[in-house]
């Protein structure tokens, strides 16, 4: 009989699985953890963007800009991305994370950018700052599932 492959990239998934007696390996192939979490950071950094829309415009004016919102924020996130592939060349040039391979490195960066617009957004007053928690609790019970599968060597668990 096959064995089941990993199916989980995030740490906190593949913990859960390891505390159900499962594979906690890293698998970088699962769609749906790839769809919830572009949408969670493409979410996050939208309701950042849209704090600077003044009030003063008119409601037209408004509906306007958050359309075109929608395409600057992925315009932003392609320029970050060629910004973070020039940061991680030259931090590999200077042999400062030779090992971190240039996708893990570009996972580091934008996760940290989305955690700094969910750090403002937590700081709001408003419904937005429920969703910025939620990402920075999301988040660190992430950060606290990959110190313990890094130090249980991420081995499924034994009932």
């Amino acid at each position: 009989m096959n064995e089941p492959s990993p199916q989980f990239y995030f740490a906190l998934p593949r913990l859960l699985a390891k505390m159900r007696g499962g594979d906690a390996s890293r698998a970088e192939r699962n769609a749906a953890e790839a769809w919830f979490g572009s949408l969670a950071i493409y979410t996050i950094s939208y309701l950042y963007f849209a704090a600077f829309v003044p009030d003063t415009w008119s409601w037209w004016m408004r509906a306007l800009f958050f359309i075109a919102l929608a395409f600057l924020v992925m315009l932003f996130w392609l320029v970050m991305l060629y910004l973070n592939s020039l940061i991680l060349k030259l931090l590999h040039r200077v042999n400062l994370v030779r090992s971190l391979p240039i996708r893990r490195g570009q996972s580091v960066l934008v996760a940290a950018t989305a955690t700094a617009m969910a750090v403002a957004l937590a700081q709001r007053d408003s419904i937005v700052s429920e969703l910025g928690a939620i990402w920075l609790i999301a988040t660190a019970l992430n950060l606290v599932a990959a110190v313990i599968l890094a130090f249980s060597n991420g081995d499924p668990a034994r009932p």
